[in-house]
């Protein structure tokens, strides 16, 4: 995709869009690699539930992900072997994705809070012989162990520690942080990944490096020609789903747009809290959650100091209360989406969170929902 990011309307933008999807194209050095020289460059704000933050360039980043991917290595991993991240949002499930994707193999998204037999199910299907997983994850996986034949190896985020888990930290202690990625090209796969209803057994879906790159005019065109200065971008959806990744984490980084992952429950106070703390501009947020903000907080200018630039739903359509809420008391206009993934259709709940109905199969994917989890540290 090449947008001309000087245009001032969308017919402009329109007229100048062209796809451009290259031969080779390794995600990782799209959204990480080519901002690392720039040591200044912030990619990552972190906080967790317990009030522990940090922050991270783009040069961190990149640095620590090329520590994991000389381990992962050494480790026996290959270009297209699966590995799993059951981590929530922070820095080391970022790391991760950089990490696998530059190598040449495949991500393997999960929450951290599947239940035993999901969890098992997805770990199967994929056929990872590795997992970086956290605390929260981790009772639930070592009873699976036996199951899992092609999972030999793994890595503790942490306080996941225990016999035959390699702690992260120690690992990476001594790995280099120079690593050559590989040359890949833009249709071989980048990640795997499945709905996180917890009793869905559709298999993973394989997304490739490009899938990116069809996602970003929409992303482009939702932030208003991003980046703009100061823009900086929060959204609660995990980042196992293409949601949370692609409108997400991704998107952002391709952009060189610095992004703020919370590890906590998704609460309306705590929400207002953190847009108002980091400056937060750029927000993806679903309807169940706007309709909690504006119960929960009627009038948040009132008590915060927001600079909300852009405001973005996906899911069901908004009531017209919300959207007046929004234009009133926060000062902007909602940009609502749908959502969709390849070959799959869009829809809502009741409660208005954002599924997806795949058109093969009729299986219901949920992308999105009010409690995020991620109550547990990494």
């Amino acid at each position: 995709m090449d947008p001309d990011l000087q245009a001032t309307s969308d017919e402009a933008l329109q007229q100048t869009f062209r796809w451009q999807v290259p031969e080779h194209f390794n995600l990782a050095v799209d959204v990480c690699g080519r901002w690392a020289d720039q040591r200044s460059r912030f990619a990552l704000y972190y906080e967790d539930e317990n009030g522990f933050t940090s922050a991270h360039t783009f040069w961190d980043i990149q640095r620590e992900a090329n520590r994991l991917s000389n381990v992962l290595a050494a480790l026996g991993t290959l270009p297209g072997d699966r590995l799993a991240v059951v981590l929530p949002q922070c820095p080391q499930a970022a790391i991760a994705l950089v990490a696998i994707c530059q190598m040449g193999a495949v991500a393997v998204p999960l929450s951290a809070h599947l239940e035993p037999a999901a969890l098992a199910f997805r770990l199967g299907d994929a056929g990872a012989h590795l997992a970086i997983i956290g605390q929260t994850a981790l009772p639930q996986l070592l009873p699976l162990r036996p199951r899992l034949a092609q999972l030999r190896h793994l890595i503790g985020v942490g306080a996941a520690v225990g016999p035959g888990i390699r702690p992260w930290a120690a690992v990476l202690e001594h790995a280099s942080p120079r690593y050559t990625p590989a040359v890949t090209a833009a249709a071989d796969a980048a990640m795997m990944v499945y709905p996180d209803r917890q009793e869905s057994r559709v298999p993973g879906v394989l997304l490739a490096k490009h899938t990116l790159l069809g996602h970003l005019s929409a992303y482009l065109c939702a932030h208003e020609r991003v980046p703009q200065p100061g823009d900086l971008f929060w959204s609660p959806l995990e980042w196992t789903s293409i949601g949370g990744l692609c409108a997400g984490l991704l998107a952002s980084w391709h952009f060189g747009l610095p992004l703020l992952a919370y590890n906590g429950p998704f609460e309306a106070d705590k929400a207002f809290a953190l847009i108002e703390k980091y400056g937060v501009r750029n927000c993806l947020l679903f309807p169940a959650a706007l309709r909690q903000m504006m119960a929960t907080v009627p009038d948040p200018r009132a008590i915060r100091d927001l600079d909300l630039r852009i405001l973005v739903s996906a899911g069901a359509p908004l009531t017209e209360a919300v959207r007046d809420w929004a234009r009133e008391k926060l000062g902007v206009i909602i940009d609502e989406t749908g959502g969709q993934t390849s070959g799959d259709l869009a829809r809502t709940n009741a409660d208005g969170d954002l599924w997806y109905e795949d058109r093969d199969d009729q299986a219901i994917r949920r992308a999105a929902s009010v409690d995020v989890g991620n109550r547990d540290p990494a």
